[in-house]
């Protein structure tokens, strides 16, 4: 197989694939065999019938078809890691060439995560000034520690915030998306827990649709998805990373501890804690920067 990647923008490639016949040859004879499965003739037993009998029934279009299929969602994944391809979405796939006794062909849209140049963040951090927290004596220990939370909090937004304003980067539609429809489902969880009244109805008093709604997300839900890009790719320039054994360590202090009464994946779990220990280790790396 020989593949191919055109740019079309810095978050969408077209990928090009290239089967030579000997290779489509294969996904030919599974489709047959697959089309055979359910396939009933007269003189044979069910999904029993010769190669030559089960391709005269069914018609060489359709055999083509179904190896086309079988040979892209191979050849799609083989691309995609030969490539190193971070996809965030599905492919929009067009047959270029298929054909007896001929190489399949055929590409396929994609969104991917954008590439980009970090600014010197180590300049921009060493003019943030991390402030003190000061108590009173009548504060309590357990406030004292929320305002040590909160500055802490503060500190790491502006830190994001600030080199991300220096990125340029195009931000992919299916992401702002995505995250805008993340935020319209916890407006409405909070609008049913907190003012217990359906959606609709609080669609009426304010008189907006759910559509200007999502709409009004657009610019914050741009910003989030740029920050996070941000993070990820500081994350991934400093060659940040954590053991299997530091996850397994922090999943069990963690409230999925006790996955036995939790209805959650467990690679899930796995891949959202090596991610938030990353970032962790990310922002101490950043805060290591800022101005004494």
């Amino acid at each position: 197989m020989k593949s191919s990647i055109q740019k079309i923008s810095q978050s969408q490639i077209e990928l090009t694939c290239e089967i030579p016949f000997d290779e489509f040859e294969k996904f030919i004879q599974k489709a047959i065999i697959d089309l055979g499965k359910d396939l009933t003739v007269a003189g044979f037993r069910k999904g029993n019938a010769p190669k030559e009998v089960i391709e005269k029934e069914v018609g060489q279009e359709k055999i083509l078809l179904a190896a086309a299929d079988h040979a892209i969602q191979d050849s799609y994944f083989k691309a995609r890691q030969e490539n190193n391809l971070e996809v965030i979405s599905s492919p929009q796939v067009e047959i270029l060439k298929l054909a007896k006794d001929n190489p399949f062909e055929f590409k396929a849209k994609v969104y991917v995560l954008p590439k980009f140049e970090l600014p010197n963040y180590e300049q921009i951090l060493s003019k943030i000034e991390q402030k003190k927290v000061e108590v009173t004596k009548e504060e309590i220990e357990k406030v004292k520690q929320e305002k040590v939370k909160w500055e802490k909090e503060r500190l790491r937004q502006e830190i994001l915030k600030k080199i991300a304003k220096e990125v340029k980067v195009e931000i992919p539609l299916v992401l702002i998306e995505q995250e805008q429809k993340r935020m319209l489902e916890n407006l409405k969880n909070s609008v049913l827990q907190s003012l217990q009244t359906s959606f609709d109805d609080y669609l009426k008093k304010i008189g907006k649709t759910e559509k200007e709604i999502s709409d009004s997300f657009f610019q914050e839900s741009q910003e989030k998805i740029k920050i996070s890009l941000v993070l990820r790719e500081l994350g991934l320039k400093n060659n940040i990373s954590v053991s299997d054994h530091e996850v397994e360590q922090e999943i069990k202090k963690s409230p999925f501890a006790d996955l036995a009464k939790q209805p959650i994946d467990p690679e899930q779990v796995k891949s959202y804690t090596r991610e938030a220990l990353i970032n962790e280790k990310t922002f101490q790396l950043l805060e290591g920067f800022l101005k004494k």
